[in-house]
C-alpha cells in the first residue's frame, strides 16, 4: 500500500472514533454513566458535569475531525454536523428514560459553530502566509 494512501486513511480514524462515541453515548437508553463498569471512574465523574461542556466539547472535536478528514466545502460539513446534533438529540426523545432538551441542541450547535470559526481563522491565516 502506498504511503499517501495510508496517510489519507489515518485522517479518518479520529472522525470514526468520535462519531462512534457520540452515537454510543447519545443513543444509550440510559444517560447514567455509572452503569458502565468498563468506563474509568474519573471519566464517569467528569461526564456527570453539566451537559453544556459535554455537548459543546464533543461536537466541537467531532466537527474539527470532520473538517480535517474531508476536503469538502466547509459550509456543507458544518450543515451536516449541525444536522447530526439535531438528529441525535431528537432520537433521544424516542428512547425510554431520555428526552429532548433544547439546551443540548443549542450547546451542540455552539460546538459546531466554534469549530467552524476556528477552521475559518486558520484557513485565512494559511492563505495570508
Amino acid at each position: 500500500m502506498p504511503l499517501w494512501f495510508r496517510m489519507r486513511f489515518l485522517r479518518f480514524i479520529p472522525f470514526l472514533l468520535l462519531l462512534g462515541l457520540i452515537l454510543f453515548f447519545g443513543l444509550r437508553a440510559s444517560a447514567n454513566l455509572w452503569e458502565l463498569d468498563w468506563l474509568p471512574r474519573w471519566l464517569v465523574k467528569g461526564g456527570e458535569d453539566p451537559d453544556a461542556w459535554r455537548n459543546t466539547g464533543a461536537y466541537f472535536l467531532f466537527t474539527l475531525a470532520v473538517l480535517f478528514a474531508f476536503r469538502r466545502p466547509r459550509w456543507l460539513i458544518l450543515f451536516l454536523c449541525g444536522c447530526l446534533v439535531v438528529g441525535v438529540e431528537t432520537a433521544q426523545n424516542m428512547l425510554p428514560e431520555r428526552w429532548l432538551q433544547w439546551t443540548d441542541i443549542l450547546y451542540g450547535l455552539l460546538g459546531v459553530s466554534l469549530a467552524g470559526a476556528l477552521s475559518h481563522m486558520f484557513r485565512n491565516e494559511s492563505k495570508n502566509t
